[in-house]
């Protein structure tokens, strides 16, 4: 993500919605995030305002304690997480629901090596995280997908075919996700 990038995507919702972000949030354009990191408040507040999710700081302080440590890292600027590191806890988040926290951990593993390194990944966690949410938004058979992402990928510069099944095992494990939470609300209805 480049300089600016926040504001920009800030800058996409109404003057009335940011109003009502979190302060955290407010605050993340006023500083150079990969200079100065992101607080475990700040990915929160980032991800529940963004995505409308249920993120709790207490969850992530979990995560970083427990065996997901190995592919989050320690925290890189101070006591304060990168932005790619903020990448894969959305990617923890997103997956929990259908793998543990150890198998979603070795997944991302296949393509995020050294967690206390980004240059020796086979993609930074922040393009996957952007390949994962376009294509998550699709409704086609992840199958048909295939060959659109590999293009996605080859265009982003990188060739590694492991890129390419994670990123289809994390669309499966959207899906599952998306069906069994639309599944439930219509089970509401009748309940």
């Amino acid at each position: 993500m480049q300089v600016g990038d926040v504001d920009r995507a800030i800058a996409l919702f109404p003057e009335e919605v940011r109003d009502h972000f979190p302060k955290e949030l407010r605050k993340i354009h006023l500083f150079h995030i990969e200079k100065n990191g992101l607080s475990i408040n700040q990915i929160v507040a980032l991800a529940n305002t963004l995505t409308g999710e249920h993120l709790s700081a207490t969850t992530i302080q979990n995560w970083t304690k427990r065996e997901v440590r190995k592919i989050i890292g320690v925290p890189r600027v101070g006591k304060k997480y990168s932005l790619q590191q903020a990448a894969i806890i959305y990617l923890l988040d997103d997956l929990k629901h259908l793998f543990s926290l150890e198998e979603t951990s070795s997944l991302l593993a296949l393509i995020f090596n050294n967690p206390d390194r980004d240059e020796d990944d086979f993609i930074s966690p922040i393009d996957f995280y952007r390949l994962y949410a376009e294509y998550a938004k699709s409704t086609s058979p992840i199958d048909l997908l295939d060959t659109r992402a590999k293009r996605s990928v080859e265009k982003m510069g990188h060739s590694h075919p492991n890129i390419i099944h994670v990123l289809k095992l994390c669309l499966y494990a959207h899906r599952v996700t998306t069906l069994e939470l639309e599944a439930k609300q219509y089970l509401g209805r009748f309940m």
